[in-house]
Order: C-alpha cells, then structure tokens, then sequence
C-alpha cells in the first residue's frame, strides 16, 4: 500500500475524479456529487493506493488551534476517513489513522473526529467524549454561514497524542465542525 501527501490544489485531474468516486461510493447517502469537500476543503489529505496504482483510501486532515475550557490546544481532525466499499476490513482505515498519528506527534496535542463507527477507532485508541460544541454553523449544499452552534454533539472521539490530558468541559472549535 502506497500512503501519498496531497493538497487538493496539487490535485491532478485524473485523481480529482478518482477521489470523487471514492467519496461518493463510501458516503452514498450524503456526499455531494460535484466536489471533493463537504463543507470546507481539507487543508491536506492521505491517500492510499494499492500495488495496482488504484486509489482504495482517503482520509483528510483539518490541523487548527481550538479552545478546550479557556486552554489553547492544537488538534488534527481526521474528516472523512473511508476505503473502497469493495475492499474494507483489510486494515486499510487503520494504516491511514496510523499515518495520521505518525503525522501528530510531537507536532498536536489531540486528534479529533466524528465517529460514524466508533469501534474503528476505539480498536485505534480514540475515546468517546462528551464535550459541549461550539463552532460556525455551514449549510453543506449552499455553503453559507447560517449561525453559531453551541451543544453536545454525538460521535465526538479523541486521541491525546501530545502532553495533554483531555478535560470534560467545553470545546471550542474556532471554526467549522467537520
């Protein structure tokens, strides 16, 4: 398996249109069919190839500044981790949460997502938290602005990957929720 660094505005044609695929196949019910993104765009992505040069995963990254109870911590979000439909359970989602890892260290306090299945990462050493939210609120089909949320929010898991412990509490996103 090969593991390439990419941003979407080295994107080739060719892999743009791979990558398109590869999201909407794994997120049929809500992935927009005429982009790469589905609110923001991923400061940089993981992609991973197969020996036969396929495109079989992604995950994008979201590297920013938060704000854990009045605390300045630095977080990866991992956003939109998936593998080819026809290939999962071969251990490629976890080769790409270990690259995302590998990439932390040293560098981030937290790695952070939104779990649709929570048993990838809890087997990867992500834990579920229940933080209060806030963060911009994004209409994902007309990508504008539509307020500020502040709640808890399902599916919020973490990896303490620096010196910090990780504090119940509330969590600023300074930003989108991806």
């Amino acid at each position: 398996m090969e593991l390439i660094k990419a941003y979407d505005v080295d994107l080739s044609e060719e892999w743009s249109a791979l990558l398109q695929e590869l999201l909407v196949a794994s997120f049929p019910e809500v992935y927009p069919k005429d982009r790469l993104f589905f609110k923001q765009i991923p400061q940089g992505r993981v992609l991973a190839f197969n020996p036969d040069n396929q495109l079989v995963g992604h995950v994008g990254l979201d590297y920013r500044m938060m704000n854990l109870n009045g605390k300045p911590i630095r977080v990866l979000g991992i956003i939109d981790l998936c593998v080819s439909p026809a290939i999962r359970s071969q251990g490629i989602a976890s080769l790409l949460i270990s690259e995302v890892e590998r990439m932390a260290k040293g560098r981030v306090d937290f790695v952070l997502l939104f779990a649709d299945h929570e048993g990838l990462y809890s087997k990867n050493g992500f834990k579920t938290v229940s933080n209060t939210c806030k963060w911009l609120k994004i209409d994902h089909e007309t990508l504008t602005t539509v307020g500020v949320g502040t709640q808890r929010v399902e599916g919020l898991m973490i990896k303490e990957v620096g010196t910090l412990p990780w504090e119940e509490g509330e969590l600023d996103f300074l930003g989108y929720l991806y």
